[in-house]
């Protein structure tokens, strides 16, 4: 459009030139001549003009790409290598964190200790973990994590021969590997711990519903003939629990590895009891659904 009105520019100059009788051919001429070159002038400005434009497009072209490509979700190699990398130091830190529980004792971990374990810069403990109460909190959570990992681990290489009682007899003793293992060890340790600090305290009751919840779903397929009891099963497996537990706790105790067999074995009898007792027993009378 710009050529266009730049030619009739030209044609009207042109024009006005012959009306003008004052002036002679020669100068006439002239003028047209001087108008025909300024216009050539302007016209080859624009056009280079609009190429230099041109060879500008592809730098803006590939930024615009780039930018259509982030918005999409699909980050560079090297953004998705730095969020790998992260993830990566992340896990390290924490791995070093309930190695520092089990070596060191929960009332003895510091951010300084978990940092020289995990051998990760000051900088970069701070910059996942700005706190020791944020990186106690995600700590406790991967505890939890790796808890439910090595418990289903221990259930799922029971051999699949066993059947009946000798099957609910090594869930007894799945679940009794778990319990003195260093990361239940960890665990009870926080527990305790737990009981003058109300921060840790609200960290481990959030957590403790999903393993609670995971343990209960693992217990109705071990004790599957068991499950549709209601009440009764319900029962029975806090009384489980909560001995096994205890037992576990009680680490100063003399004969132990004779006598925790010994009660282990009473457990899995009593058990088998349980479901075969009437309503005039004491687990008929505790437990509402016969």
């Amino acid at each position: 459009l710009m050529i266009i009105w730049k030619l009739n520019i030209c044609v009207w100059a042109g024009s006005a030139a012959k009306t003008d009788a004052a002036k002679t051919d020669d100068q006439r001429g002239t003028a047209i001549s001087s108008i025909i070159a300024e216009c050539a002038a302007l016209i080859l400005s624009d056009t280079l003009f609009n190429h230099s434009l041109e060879a500008r497009k592809p730098m803006s072209s590939k930024k615009e790409i780039a930018a259509k490509d982030r918005v999409a979700g699909q980050p560079s190699e090297d953004i998705s290598w730095q969020a790998q990398k992260s993830a990566m130091t992340r896990e390290r830190i924490l791995t070093a964190s309930i190695n520092c529980f089990v070596e060191l004792g929960y009332t003895n971990v510091t951010t300084a200790k978990v940092a020289s374990l995990a051998k990760v810069s000051r900088g970069a403990m701070l910059h996942h973990f700005p706190s020791k109460t944020e990186l106690i909190g995600a700590a406790v959570e991967y505890l939890h994590d790796k808890l439910l990992e090595d418990y289903s681990y221990r259930v799922a290489s029971m051999p699949s021969s066993l059947k009946g009682k000798k099957r609910r007899r090594a869930g007894i003793d799945a679940y009794w590997d778990h319990l003195t293992g260093d990361l239940f060890v960890v665990y009870h340790e926080l527990c305790v711990a737990s009981r003058t600090d109300p921060e840790l305290k609200f960290i481990l009751e959030s957590s403790q519903l999903a393993f609670e919840k995971h343990v209960l779903d693992s217990n109705a397929t071990l004790f599957s003939e068991w499950n549709d009891r209601g009440d009764r099963f319900l029962l029975a497996m806090d009384v489980a629990k909560c001995m096994m537990e205890g037992m576990a706790a009680g680490q100063l105790m003399t004969n132990r590895e004779e006598r925790v067999k010994q009660l282990l074995n009473y457990l899995a009898d009593r058990l088998e009891e349980i479901f075969e007792e009437g309503e005039g027993s004491a687990i008929g009378r505790h437990s509402t659904n016969k």
